[in-house]
């Protein structure tokens, strides 16, 4: 983990998170590894209404499984999305990358087990930490 605390929605991070624009928010900022390699910068942004002194928590576990476990929580419905982009300042360096570097930028929306927006988390990663595979299955309804 690389810091955490409260900051104010922009006005794309609110219309994600379906807060108004200026809404406190939790934000955790973390780096994701692969073979002591570091791949990923991810900063998440919580909906405070659901998780009430999560910022005192151990924020270098699991979130999924401390939203599980401390506030009854699931993930539901999640979208992606999902382009080509250059790092930023800040991903490039915590990525030890240089600035502008190639990198894919995933914005993930989580809903709970009730439909409600808990949190969105903007992922940069490495373009040369990805393999991408994905499979598609037709429903009965169309």
């Amino acid at each position: 983990m690389i810091d955490s605390g409260h900051v104010q929605a922009d006005a794309a991070l609110a219309r994600r998170l379906e807060l108004p624009e200026g809404a406190e928010v939790y934000r955790i900022r973390r780096l994701r590894f692969i073979d002591g390699r570091a791949v990923l910068y991810c900063e998440h942004y919580l909906n405070p209404a659901y998780f009430a002194g999560i910022l005192d928590a151990d924020l270098t576990q699991s979130l999924t499984a401390l939203y599980a476990e401390r506030y009854g929580i699931r993930y539901g419905r999640v979208r992606f999305d999902m382009l080509p982009t250059l790092l930023p300042q800040e991903a490039a360096t915590m990525l030890k990358v240089t600035y502008g570097s190639p990198s894919l930028f995933i914005t993930r929306v989580n809903r709970d087990q009730h439909d409600r927006v808990i949190d969105c988390d903007l992922e940069y990663w490495r373009y040369d930490a990805l393999h991408i595979d994905v499979e598609a299955v037709a429903n009965d309804e169309g």
